[in-house]
């Protein structure tokens, strides 16, 4: 991907950044930061830029690791529900195989259950003659 050389302003103060990231992307980014750190300093008049650059970096950072947690548990329970559907597949498989294989023994069941009733009426006829 091509950099991309963006302007912005943050707090009155003019920057230019290389990013790879769509141009328009960076320069919102930078508008959020703007507003972040101005409704810092609204909040306390006390505060120096610099000291309400690094209180946004913190929510930042917060954010980004809370974010990142949420993924990984994410992640982690979509690997457990992935697990469970092979579980789950697998027993199927299994059930399916059964089922056939039962299916099977009913019907030689069948075919062994005419063949004795034939023998039987034909014994029958044997000694009823």
């Amino acid at each position: 991907m091509a950099a991309n050389k963006v302007r912005m302003t943050i707090m009155g103060a003019d920057y230019s950044v290389i990013a790879e990231d769509d141009a328009q992307y960076v320069q919102l980014l930078g508008k959020e930061l703007d507003s972040k750190m101005d409704g810092i300093i609204k909040a306390n008049k006390r505060l120096s830029v610099t000291q309400a650059a690094v209180l946004a970096a913190l929510d930042y950072a917060d954010e980004s690791k809370k974010a990142t947690a949420t993924a990984d548990r994410l992640r982690e329970q979509i690997k457990d529900y992935l697990d469970d559907a092979s579980a789950a597949k697998s027993k199927a498989d299994i059930s399916r195989h059964e089922a056939e294989k039962y299916r099977k023994e009913v019907e030689n069941l069948r075919t062994e259950n005419e063949r004795l009733k034939r023998e039987l009426s034909a014994v029958l006829d044997r000694i009823g003659s």
